[in-house]
């Protein structure tokens, strides 16, 4: 038997879905005006907007990583954040041997101060540390708390004898914000002795303070309701173990609240968001959605062109609302990761 040899290589765009849509309200593509495929392009949109109302989409789940600062317990998520799963309050094991740059004061990147600064004289130059060869080191997060404004590109790289060296991430060009965290979590990573952030264009890199950390540890955070939040006599009491937070679903970002306040800047909190999919691009783009969704969402679009082309029949766009809704419920009921769940009842509180 002859078949194609391959898995997931068929590409459908944007327009492809718009052509199909058309089709399927009884309309040829070619019919349709440059204003008729622009409605059907913010259709898509508004579709592919309200499945975050239906439910959570699996590759639409993210890790971010909130660097603390103390005093400060609001902190803005992402544009386009739809909820938080799961949060962690995470501290993590500081290396700091050997601590060396290719200019300024490598030492005040790494003393604990975070008011020294470490800053380069050109855009191309390093900051790293040198545990010594054979002294291997498991590097699972980089953090960065910049002491300047305005876009760097950087690789984070280790190596086995200082000399050669790996790429074990690359950012790209970021733009930092001088007082706030960057992190970076490398999956995978890996244990060697050097470890060094190299800069290859931009601002000139200054920091305040650099982590290569190791043996993370993480605490679950308790998620607060606005009325138990709103009703704490002092929000800005601080602690060490910031570990409760409230969600404040505003726009145009959410925040999360914390409690107590933070007083550290060793800290970080893990959150895994819910997101929003992807903006529809240009027509020969394509969306962000698995192959099993495909069909969905082409009958999901159908249905809502078929309400604004002009003279489709009542009946057809039943059968295509129908159609929609078929096709949603079946992608959504294998939307699950399968893996098993187990419910613990505490009634302690209503007995004795």
């Amino acid at each position: 038997m002859s078949t194609s040899g391959t898995v997931g290589q068929t590409t459908i765009t944007v327009q492809n879905l718009i052509d199909h849509g058309a089709r399927r309200s009884g309309k040829l593509a070619e019919e349709l005006t440059s204003e008729q495929v622009s409605a059907a392009k913010d259709s898509l949109y508004y579709l592919l907007s309200n499945l975050a109302n239906r439910g959570i989409q699996y590759w639409c789940i993210d890790k971010t990583v909130i660097g603390l600062i103390p005093e400060k317990y609001v902190y803005y998520l992402p544009v386009g954040t739809v909820d938080v799963l799961n949060s962690n309050y995470r501290t993590v094991t500081p290396n700091n041997t050997g601590a060396n740059s290719s200019s300024g004061n490598a030492a005040n990147a790494f003393d604990g101060q975070y008011t020294n600064i470490c800053q380069l004289t050109t855009n191309t130059g390093y900051i790293g540390i040198n545990n010594g060869s054979g002294n291997d080191v498991y590097i699972g997060t980089v953090g960065i708390l910049p002491a300047i404004s305005g876009s760097v590109t950087i690789s984070i790289q280790s190596s086995t004898n200082g000399s050669t060296w790996t790429t074990v991430y690359s950012p790209g060009a970021v733009t930092w914000s001088a007082g706030t965290w960057l992190y970076y979590d490398l999956e995978p990573s890996a244990s060697t002795p050097y470890w060094r952030i190299l800069q290859t264009a931009g601002a000139n890199m200054g920091v305040y303070q650099v982590v290569f950390g190791s043996n993370a540890t993480e605490i679950p955070l308790a998620r607060l309701n606005r009325d138990d939040y709103t009703n704490l006599p002092n929000k800005n009491f601080t602690s060490l173990y910031p570990l409760q937070y409230w969600f404040d679903r505003n726009i145009p970002q959410p925040a999360m609240y914390l409690w107590p306040a933070p007083s550290s800047y060793a800290p970080q909190i893990v959150v895994w968001r819910h997101r929003q999919i992807q903006d529809v691009g240009d027509l020969s783009g394509e969306i962000e959605i698995p192959q099993r969704w495909y069909l969905a969402i082409q009958n999901m679009l159908a249905h809502q062109m078929s309400m604004e082309l002009p003279a489709v029949p009542g009946e057809r766009i039943v059968y295509l609302e129908a159609q929609a809704e078929k096709y949603w419920n079946i992608a959504e009921q294998e939307e699950r990761d399968k893996s098993p769940i187990y419910f613990a009842p505490n009634i302690s509180y209503y007995t004795r």
